[in-house]
């Protein structure tokens, strides 16, 4: 392929971009799946309900071995959701309203 005839018509993107959109996706799917974990801890799901749901909510999005959020943090966000492990930064409860 030719060059193309005007610079600006080329995209130049900023190495740095792509690190701090990978980190902001990774904390979006995170805060996902801590609100979806309590959303089925709210409707009375069992612990290991609760974390074979985020694990095949997780395994339907992505393909093996390619999930932004690894099989550990599952654990710990539904550990901490029912109260086993060290507070850490606190799950979000409803949408609105004050907390």
């Amino acid at each position: 392929m030719s060059k193309a005839p005007f610079d600006w018509m080329e995209p130049r993107r900023n190495p740095e971009v792509a690190k701090t959109e990978r980190a902001r996706r990774e904390a979006m799917y995170r805060t996902e799946l801590e609100e979806r974990a309590a959303l089925l801890q709210r409707l009375g799901h069992a612990k290991a309900e609760v974390r074979a749901r985020l694990a095949a909510n997780v395994g339907w999005d992505f393909p093996a071995g390619q999930s932004p959020v690894p099989a550990t943090a599952l654990d710990s966000i539904v550990d901490r959701l029912f109260g086993q492990a060290p507070a850490g930064r606190p799950i979000a409860r409803s949408k609105g309203g004050a907390k």
